[in-house]
């Protein structure tokens, strides 16, 4: 055949090539293919191209299931533990130490010591969220918002379900026949006042007594327990409970036999309380014919101690002049501290300010006033510190390996999500900042106090495992992607070492720290959008 005849008198394309290994040429046009060949080295290496990504594609379609490798199903082998393993289990639970015995039990301890239990811990927050000025004007609103809030909530759980028409009507039925019930009877009094509240001299209250007025005055007796949200408070009478309270000024000249949680401007205290004492005020009176059976907790801006106190002392004050009588031990963290000619201090007293106590000659002290003088910033010259960074790091791996275990293609989603960094910062802020508000607005109805407070408690998972997401994308990054829980783990470890280096820079420390948590939130937001969605299958 001469070369005017050769079929290939150029170069052949792809689908020729194709052909050609597929057998589906006649055979003069395979002769001459394997002819061209075997004399242009473009063509041959095209070709060889060409084969590589038919056999890869013909496994691809092929193969079920990808086969597991041996080495990953044999059994591991007795005895041979290694040091990186033991390591890392170490400081997870040296981590998990520091975690409890620094945080946890010392925040458990303090508020047992204040008179905190679970049910005033949930009345607190339902009331601190629930108050502000013109409550009444107010409050159709914020149920018709929380009730909003609770209905997006659960349209957007169950978006996928729509075309099942059956539980759409199911559960939006429970949830209006929930809605419509008859409220239990209250074991408590509810007044409003018109504009003002008087409880007159000589009357009683035999139960609970909750009042929203513009000014209220106690001058009977009250048996349970009272809750007021008043510009104005003044109780003279006699409360066999506690008096929980929200306003402008607020004066106790009745005794109580209970507790007293208190948010104000001010606060004055001339009478008798049998068990503690919290507020959170601009200015605190303690007057001389005051006594406090049990501990006063106080953050003001000023305060005068001029009464008794039985049991501890836990301040954070602008000013704070003691010229009473402390029971038992003070810790106080203000900018100025007086001890007057009259103060008795029985026990150790803690104080930490910016400058020297102002301790009268006349004051009896238990004991010498320990000072501390407050240093702004990490002392990086403590082993200590290193340490403590250590053991955080610990606690966050530990954190991590358990949803890489339990969860991990959650896992993986999250750390992808992480990827994509300018959607994850965004959904991260907003996220960061609307959760809290929409969790406070559900606390504030008694219908979705128990969904804000389990989104609070999430909200705030969210924000500790934000550095877990994070970490495994850099550690990745770092490492390169391998296969594997093992892989997974040191990717994770050292994603989070960086972070905790990165943290503990002077000055941009804390700007790293908030960085971070925003674009963990971000990509936890948009792994949960990935999973929740309905899956489109692809066209064939």
């Amino acid at each position: 055949m001469s070369p005017s005849e050769d079929p290939l008198a150029s170069h052949f394309d792809e689908v020729t090539g194709l052909l050609y290994l597929e057998g589906q040429l006649d055979d003069e046009h395979a002769r001459a293919v394997t002819a061209h060949v075997a004399s242009c080295a473009s063509c041959s290496q095209l070709l060889r191209a060409l084969q590589s990504e038919t056999v890869w594609l013909r496994e691809s379609l092929t193969a079920d299931d990808e086969p597991i490798p041996a080495r990953l199903v044999a059994a591991p082998e007795r005895g041979t533990a290694h040091w990186g393993w033991i390591a890392a289990f170490g400081l997870c639970a040296a981590g998990l130490y520091t975690l409890w015995n620094g945080i946890v039990a010392p925040a458990i301890a303090n508020m047992s010591q204040a008179g905190f239990s679970q049910g005033n811990v949930l009345n607190t927050l339902l009331f601190y969220g629930a108050f502000w000025k013109g409550w009444d004007e107010m409050r159709s609103l914020t149920e018709l918002l929380a009730l909003m809030t609770l209905g997006g909530i659960a349209i957007w759980l169950l978006r996928k379900q729509w075309r099942r028409f059956t539980p759409i009507v199911f559960v939006m039925g429970a949830l209006a026949c929930a809605l419509l019930l008859p409220p239990a009877a209250a074991a408590a009094d509810v007044e409003r006042g018109d504009p003002n509240y008087t409880l007159p001299a000589g009357q009683e209250v035999k139960n609970d007594l909750i009042v929203a007025a513009d000014w209220t005055r106690i001058d009977g007796d009250v048996d349970g327990d009272l809750i007021v949200f008043s510009r104005s408070l003044t109780v003279n009478g006699h409360v066999k409970g506690d008096i929980l309270g929200f306003g402008s000024e607020v004066r106790v000249n009745g005794p109580v036999d209970g507790n007293i949680r208190l948010c104000s401007n001010a606060v004055a205290i001339s009478s008798t309380v049998a068990k503690n004492v919290t507020v959170w005020t601009g200015a605190l009176e303690l007057d001389e014919k005051a006594t406090i059976g049990g501990s006063l907790t106080m953050g003001t801006g000023g305060a005068e101690l001029n009464g008794k106190v039985a049991g501890d002392l836990t301040a954070i004050a602008g000013s704070l002049e003691i010229n009473g009588s402390l029971g038992h031990d003070a810790l106080i963290r203000s900018d100025r501290l007086i001890i007057g000619p009259a103060a008795e201090l029985r026990g150790q007293t803690k104080y930490t300010g910016r400058r020297q106590p102002e301790v009268s000659s006349g004051a009896r002290l238990g004991s010498p006033i320990q000072f501390a003088m407050p240093r702004r910033g990490p002392d990086y010259s403590r082993f200590d510190y290193y340490l403590h960074r250590v053991f955080l790091w610990g606690a966050s791996f530990f954190f991590g390996l358990l949803i890489l275990l339990l969860a991990p293609g959650f896992f993986a989603d999250t750390g992808q999500a992480a990827g994509r960094v300018g959607p994850a910062l965004g959904f991260g802020a907003l996220f960061l900042f609307a959760t809290p508000i929409a969790a406070i607005i559900a606390c504030i109805t008694i219908v979705g106090l128990s969904v804000g407070i389990v989104g609070l408690l999430l909200w705030t998972i969210a924000i500790y495992s934000a550095q877990v997401f994070v970490g495994s994308w850099l550690g990745e990054k770092l490492l390169s992607t391998g296969v594997g829980v093992g892989a997974a783990v040191g990717r994770l470890a050292i994603g989070l070492a960086v972070i905790r280096v990165l943290t503990m820079i002077p000055f941009a420390g804390n700007l790293i720290d908030f960085v971070v948590i925003i674009w963990g939130i971000g990509a936890l937001v948009l792994a949960l959008h990935k999973r929740m969605r309905p899956q489109v299958p692809a066209a064939a």
